[in-house]
């Protein structure tokens, strides 16, 4: 099996519809993360379309596959500067509340885990535990939703995307010279406060409990009426 993910430069040349779609979520005065706009432009991204699923029982291990074939292929990064994310567009969630959301993405995780080569399995409550990373084959991954009509402002977008963003590329990046990586992350905070008129919402403050799959959501799954 070749791997079925495209760069965002055959995507433009191939989808542009789809393209179009990324590109203005990206470019959008609503999006903050500059890793993952300096991916975008920088020809690190990558874009795998699972829309097409109407048997969803496939789709965990297709996706399995194209993170494994994605770790695979940038399996060299550990010493270069770089911005890697692969995407993962998926259809539409049918509700946005926050159970569902969490139900969603909980779900999905625990079954892309179910072909880990590992033979580990997750439950919800190891994925609310602290120290809980996302990891397949013994790779580290954090992944990020978006969707339209998400609860939380900066997770809004005009498609739905989960995106798998490697352990080791923000591990290479701390390393960047200049504070690099501390720039850019404080850059992205402060476009975060502009976008909330300096009044960052519950899961961003420091009342939040701080555990990673707040990244994955965009809420805090512990506090989830507040958003």
């Amino acid at each position: 099996m070749n791997p079925k993910f495209s760069s965002i430069v055959a995507l433009r040349n191939n989808n542009l519809p789809l393209f179009k779609k990324l590109e203005g979520m990206l470019t959008s005065q609503g999006f903050p993360c500059l890793f993952a706009i300096n991916s975008f432009y920088k020809n690190h991204m990558y874009i795998y379309d699972a829309t097409r699923y109407e048997d969803d029982s496939r789709i965990y291990l297709d996706i399995y596959t194209q993170l494994k074939f994605f770790a695979q292929d940038t399996s060299d990064i550990d010493s270069e500067k770089n911005f890697y994310t692969l995407l993962v567009v998926l259809p539409d969630p049918q509700k946005t509340t926050p159970s569902y959301i969490e139900k969603f993405i909980f779900s999905f995780l625990m079954k892309l885990k179910e072909h880990d080569s590992t033979q580990e399995n997750i439950n919800r409550a190891d994925i609310l535990k602290e120290d809980f990373e996302f990891s397949l084959d013994n790779k580290i991954w954090f992944p990020v939703f978006l969707c339209p009509k998400h609860i939380s402002t900066i997770r809004q977008s005009n498609i739905s995307i989960i995106a798998f963003q490697p352990k080791k590329t923000f591990d290479v990046l701390k390393k960047c010279p200049n504070d690099f990586y501390e720039k850019t992350r404080k850059a992205t905070h402060h476009r975060i406060d502009k976008i909330y008129d300096f009044n960052r919402p519950f899961f961003l403050s420091n009342k939040s409990s701080g555990i990673n799959a707040i990244q994955y959501l965009g809420f805090d799954p512990i506090h989830p009426e507040e958003y």
